[in-house]
């Protein structure tokens, strides 16, 4: 998977940046991304609104919460 399609923007602040990055330092301790990780929802990591995915990042997160490092 590409950054392409991984790539979200904050409808807020304009600031563009990975899913895999904001789930891991703006989601970190989030009750919904601990649960389960299909959470609908991002928060930007410069000024964390958070925002429901739009429907190619929704899409790319279930990539990533299916994905499995290879050893």
């Amino acid at each position: 998977m590409s950054y392409r399609q991984r790539a979200v923007t904050c409808p807020k602040c304009g600031f563009q940046f990975d899913i895999l990055y904001a789930r891991t330092i703006s989601c970190q301790g989030c009750n919904r991304i601990l649960s389960s990780l299909s959470c609908e929802y991002v928060k930007c990591p410069r000024c964390e609104f958070e925002f429901p995915l739009s429907r190619s990042a929704a899409k790319a997160a279930n990539v990533l919460k299916r994905w499995r490092p290879s050893i």
